[in-house]
Order: structure tokens, then C-alpha cells, then sequence
């Protein structure tokens, strides 16, 4: 049975990009944000081109990571975005290290913004980050930051982050989360914490209003020739999100970014390739087990939206196919159905009815990383 259950998931999962139109539109209203399996895209202007030297000499063997441009990303399902502006002639570019792709970070904001607005039950994320590589540390930075997202055509799209905020609550807007601050409050949500470790690390979210919520990150990039702690770095984050959903006895408000992103041998094109064939791969197969149907978070990839890049077998179609697909293998935990926030589980009865942070203590214990009990027992 488990076998013919794997096969039909890989049936389904590898369905042409028409998974894609206005995925979102099947998920509840009520589902938690961080209930949702959500395809994403490492360094995501780099399929835009590239200009200045330096982008234009190496941006095609040394910097890319997608193939596809943001708008061909969009239309094929990707609905998080990975940007790295910096100042490039009193302008925010956006780039991949030194690296300047053709992508302006306010364009691309506004692309994103008009996207959410012509498909109403969509929305997206942006993970961003000063690429301070780019600009050497400019101090503009915040400036012009702060002007992009003020903006009239874009301030209103700009939903504010909470950690139960729900899917309905992000419908037609984009949340933005910065790992760099460019101003005292954010619009959107401040990271901190994320760090580059073969494990997940435990971060946290801060919304305008202050409060904050837990966020895991597993962001192991300089894999070379450590492919094992990256993949168990995946499948230890993949435990922990895909056990926590509705079906469970508990869950909780932790969201989970997993980024399969990175490189081997060297910092180049194929080095991503030959990494995102691996790590790709890791997270499909891990899907296609039925023990396996629970929430991924965000998955940050490379080469999303298309199988095959150069001579490597990336998987990047497949991958953001199985996490859109994964969506419905799972009933999420929502906000209706749930016991109110504020309800703290108390003990759990057996050693594997725990959920336990990076320091082995039991989640709970943080009002950051509450754990609620659900309303139905399975």
C-alpha cells in the first residue's frame, strides 16, 4: 500500500506547471502561515541578467542560480523570493555578492506588489538582506530602503507580520522580512538570528508590534564536500516542520525556512547545480513517502522551475510541483479550530509526543515557540 501511495504521489507531483495557477486558492482562510508548504527562490534576481564588470564578466559561471526570470518564477508557482539590495549609484540594485544582476530591488518590489494585486489569492514572501559585498556597506542603504517601501504604490500591499498571522490575513499582499534593519520598526518583520550551521538554528521574527515569533532557519551553504551534514541539516528541519500540523496531537507557530541552496566544489554556477541536484532531489524524495505529509515551510532552492540546468538534473520543477502538491497530502492546523493562543501544553505523556528546540529543551517554554494543543485528537 505504501508503495502504490509513493507512486501516486509522484504521479501527481509531476504534473506540468498548470499546479501552479493560483495554487494559494485551495488553502483555507483559517490555515496558519506557518502551516503552508511554500515553494521559494535562493538569490531570485539572478535570472534576470546580468550588468556592471563584474556581473557581465562572471554573473553566468560564477553567481547564477536560476534560470528563470521572477516573473517566469511567479508564474510557475514560486511565491517566496530571496533579494539582496544594495546601493549601486544612489539606486537599490539587487545583487548576488559583488555580483549586479539587471534587477532593481523597488521594480521588483512593485512587480511583486502587482502580481498579488492581479491574483488576490495569492500571496508572497520576501526574505531579504543588505548585500553589503555589493556597496561596501553603504550607509544610504537604510535611507532608500525606507523610501522603497513607503511608497505609495507599495506601503499599502505590505501586510504586517504576527506569529498566528493566517492565510486569509495574507491573501493579496506581500510579507516582507528583512535580516537587515533599515529602520527602528519594521514594515513586514526584522529577523534575527539566522546563521549559516549544518543544523537548523533557532531565529526569531519581530513584527511592528513588537512581539515576536519563533523562526527555525537551516542555511548551510558552503556544503563542499560535507553533502551529508547539509542533507541531514534538510531532513532534521524536514522532521520537525512536517510533524506539526493538525493531524498531530500538537502543533505549533514556529515557521520554518529550509533552504536546499548552496554549492560544492567551488563558489560557482555548477557548483550550485551539482548541489541543487542533490539537495533537490533529498527533499522530493522525502515527500514522497507518506509518513512524510506535513508542512515544509519555506524551501529556498536553486534552479526552480526547471529540471534540467546545463548538464545537471536539478529537479527544480519537480521540487516546486511537490511542495505545491504537498499542500493538500496534510490537514494544516487553523486558526478557527485551534484552542486559543494563549493555551500552553503543558506535559506530554510519552517521549514521543515531544517536540524539542536546538537545546533539547521542549518547545513551549518560550512564548516565542508556543505549542498549542489541537481541537481534535486522531
Amino acid at each position: 500500500m505504501k508503495r502504490l501511495f509513493t507512486i501516486a504521489v509522484l504521479c501527481t507531483l509531476t504534473t506540468a506547471v498548470a499546479l501552479a495557477d493560483d495554487w494559494m486558492a485551495q488553502l483555507d482562510d483559517n490555515t496558519y502561515f506557518s502551516q503552508v508548504s511554500i515553494p521559494g527562490t535562493h538569490d531570485s534576481a539572478t535570472g534576470e541578467g546580468w550588468t556592471g564588470l563584474l556581473g557581465m564578466i562572471a554573473g553566468a559561471s560564477m553567481g547564477l542560480t536560476q534560470e528563470l526570470t521572477i516573473a517566469q518564477q511567479l508564474e510557475c508557482g514560486v511565491r517566496a523570493f530571496d533579494l539582496r539590495p544594495c546601493v549601486n549609484d544612489n539606486q537599490l540594485a539587487i545583487n548576488h555578492g559583488v555580483l549586479q544582476t539587471k534587477a532593481m530591488f523597488p521594480e521588483t518590489l512593485r512587480q511583486l506588489c502587482d502580481f498579488v494585486t492581479a491574483h488576490p489569492t495569492e500571496f508572497v514572501v520576501v526574505v531579504m538582506r543588505h548585500e553589503s559585498d555589493g556597496d561596501d556597506n553603504n550607509s544610504q542603504w537604510g535611507e532608500l530602503m525606507t523610501a522603497c517601501l513607503t511608497d505609495e504604490a507599495v506601503r499599502p500591499l505590505l501586510v504586517s507580520y504576527k506569529r498566528d498571522i493566517t492565510v486569509g490575513e495574507l491573501r493579496g499582499k506581500v510579507l516582507l522580512l528583512s535580516r537587515d534593519k533599515y529602520a527602528d520598526t519594521p514594515i513586514g518583520g526584522f529577523i534575527t538570528g539566522w546563521a549559516h550551521k549544518a543544523s537548523y538554528v533557532n531565529a526569531s521574527i519581530k513584527g511592528p508590534s513588537g512581539t515576536a515569533g519563533t523562526l527555525y532557519v537551516q542555511d548551510y551553504y558552503e556544503v563542499m564536500d560535507n553533502m551529508t551534514a547539509k542533507l541531514n541539516g534538510i531532513e532534521k528541519l524536514l522532521n520537525f516542520s512536517t510533524s506539526s500540523h493538525s493531524g498531530s496531537q500538537y502543533f505549533s507557530l514556529i515557521t520554518c525556512i529550509n533552504c536546499a541552496s548552496g554549492y560544492t566544489a567551488s563558489a560557482s554556477s555548477d557548483g550550485n547545480r551539482d548541489n541543487a541536484a542533490q539537495c533537490n532531489k533529498k527533499i522530493i524524495d522525502y515527500l514522497s513517502d507518506a509518513d512524510h505529509a506535513g508542512p515544509t515551510g519555506i524551501i529556498f532552492m536553486d534552479f526552480a522551475g526547471v529540471d534540467t540546468s546545463s548538464s545537471y538534473d536539478v529537479q527544480g520543477l519537480t521540487l516546486v510541483n511537490t511542495l505545491i502538491a504537498n499542500n493538500q497530502r496534510y490537514v494544516p492546523a487553523k486558526k478557527a479550530s485551534a484552542t486559543p493562543i494563549t493555551t500552553i501544553r503543558q506535559s506530554a505523556t510519552t517521549d514521543s509526543d515531544k517536540l524539542y528546540n536546538l537545546s533539547g529543551q521542549r518547545v513551549g517554554n518560550d512564548y516565542r515557540g508556543i505549542v498549542i494543543r489541537s481541537g481534535k485528537k486522531r
